[in-house]
């Protein structure tokens, strides 16, 4: 019988998760706002890169970023989200508003990310 992806390559996957979150930069509540990452173009192509190396230790038939004819607006995302729960992480999120100096408000999704036990 086969040996599953997440039997076989339990370290290498935890290593990916460590990797994203760090690219993600999460406050000390394990926070992070898309409009920050939506404005990080860099950290976009951070996260895309490491698809070929993901597709070795993940199962990413489901995820929509990995299918070539599907279009996903935020593919980066996309790939975060489904990587992680696929190691049992939970990632949560909320409507957020930022007030600027100006009072502009600005409305934003908070994604809190956690391990489940």
């Amino acid at each position: 019988m086969r040996q599953k992806l997440k039997d076989k390559y339990q370290k290498e996957r935890e290593e990916y998760c460590d990797k994203i979150i760090n690219i993600l930069q999460l406050d000390d509540n394990h926070c992070f706002l898309l409009c920050d990452l939506d404005e990080n173009v860099e950290k976009q192509n951070e996260l895309l890169a490491m698809k070929d190396e993901i597709k070795k230790y993940f199962t990413v038939s489901d995820i929509s970023t990995f299918k070539p004819n599907c279009e996903c607006k935020k593919p980066y995302l996309n790939m975060v989200r489904s990587i992680l729960r696929q190691q049992n992480y939970t990632v949560d999120y909320e409507s957020h508003i930022i007030k600027y100096e100006n009072n502009l408000f600005k409305k934003t999704i908070k994604y809190r990310i956690f391990r489940n036990i």
